[in-house]
């Protein structure tokens, strides 16, 4: 598929800034239409967009700056390759990095910023588009994070779920969330609410571990599929 084909559906209306561009690339790339190997050539981006190299530029730059793309000196810009490596290396992130966020966090976190999240996963378990749907997942989580006052932290998980969602995305589209996904995270605030921080600490590394099986059990059935054509 050509990447004048993967943006086919995409609206061609001119586009005003940098980030707006990126935002319609990433999700091309996080919903697959655009696949890992992929070269985004400025000049045909800007084609496809109607817009000058300029802003193609630096919405490149900020796909590289997520982990979706990578530079080649002599190849140009490419969508990053998704393997289970990878997935395992963001798993094993997240469940180092997410603990130590929530530690910081949770003592400093109030009545009204726990009720914000509750309200943030409702949102997310009633949103139909996944792109959309995952960006909540993040914010419910950033939302626990977010009195760490850490924020080169919050980045560094925020990339992490960036990331993720490439692996994530196709397993909520073939499989739905799981039956428990919404109790299992309300417990994670109850946790909190109660003053029990390392049981909510471990939570999250259950969910990531649980998560993690799953995701490597669809990994798997993609390249069987893709050794039986």
């Amino acid at each position: 598929m050509t990447l004048s084909d993967a943006l086919a559906g995409i609206s061609a209306v001119k586009l005003s800034t940098s980030d707006l561009i990126a935002e319609q690339l990433r999700r091309a790339i996080l919903l697959g239409t655009i696949s890992g190997g992929a070269q985004l050539k400025q000049n045909d981006v800007a084609a496809r967009f109607g817009v000058s190299v300029a802003p193609v530029r630096e919405a490149l730059q900020r796909l590289i700056a997520d982990g979706l793309a990578v530079l080649h000196p002599n190849r140009g810009v490419t969508v990053s390759q998704i393997s289970e490596q990878d997935f395992l290396e963001i798993a094993e992130l997240r469940s180092l990095l997410e603990p130590h966020a929530l530690r910081h966090s949770a003592p400093r976190l109030t009545t009204a910023d726990l009720q914000y999240s509750e309200a943030v996963l409702a949102r997310a378990a009633q949103a139909s588009d996944s792109l959309d749907r995952a960006n909540l997942h993040w914010e419910f989580h950033r939302s626990l994070y977010k009195r760490a006052e850490r924020p080169r932290l919050l980045a560094q998980i925020g990339g992490l779920y960036q990331g993720i969602n490439r692996y994530l995305l196709p397993e909520w589209a073939n499989s739905g969330l799981s039956s428990d996904w919404v109790d299992s995270h309300l417990l994670i605030v109850s946790k909190i609410r109660d003053g029990d921080i390392e049981d909510a600490c471990r939570l999250i590394v259950d969910q990531t571990d649980a998560s993690t099986k799953r995701l490597q059990a669809h990994l798997h059935r993609e390249e069987l599929s893709k050794e039986e054509k």
